[in-house]
Formats: structure tokens, C-alpha cells, sequence
């Protein structure tokens, strides 16, 4: 089984984080598009086991990868923040 280990790690930032990006709705669906968003703007990482994530997960200690992966994320927050999808479990009319 293939695994794109930067999903794992960059839910696990987006969790960590979630204060800090100030993002105006934090719903499920707000919250998966910062991460396709982010998925896309990332390179991916696969592994070909889940238990492998964590030689990954050890990339991001390097803080200058880690401080890359919170700013993609940071930015996609803020479009997302922006532009809330029809779909946005707290937008008026949902």
C-alpha cells in the first residue's frame, strides 16, 4: 500500500496549528480544503507502509522544512478563509 506521508504529517500540523492561522470557520469541510490545498502546493512523500511515515515525519525536524510545510499551510488557510466552499458547514444558507 502506497502512503502520501505528507497528508499524514501536514494534518497533523494543521491540528497542531489550528489557532494560530486564524481561520474564520474551522468545520470538516473548511478544514479538508486547507489540506487539499496544501497537498497540492507540497511535494508528495510516499512510503510504501504507514509504520515508514515516521522517517518522514523526522524531515520536518530540519526547521527550515518545517517552517516551508506551516507556511503552505498558512497560505491556504487564508484562501480558504477568503473563499469558503458552497459546501462550508457553517456558511449561512448551508
Amino acid at each position: 500500500m502506497l502512503v502520501n506521508s505528507k497528508e499524514i504529517i501536514l494534518k497533523e500540523l494543521l491540528d497542531r496549528h489550528m489557532p494560530q492561522l486564524h481561520m474564520k470557520c474551522t468545520c470538516r469541510v473548511c478544514k479538508n480544503d486547507v489540506l487539499a490545498l496544501s497537498l497540492n502546493r507540497a511535494e508528495p512523500a510516499y512510503v510504501t507502509d504507514k509504520k515508514k511515515v515516521a522517517y518522514a515525519k523526522a524531515e520536518i525536524v530540519d526547521k527550515q522544512k518545517n517552517t516551508a510545510l506551516l507556511v503552505i499551510l498558512a497560505e491556504s488557510a487564508a484562501i480558504v478563509s477568503v473563499n469558503p466552499s458552497e459546501f462550508c458547514e457553517t456558511r449561512e444558507g448551508a
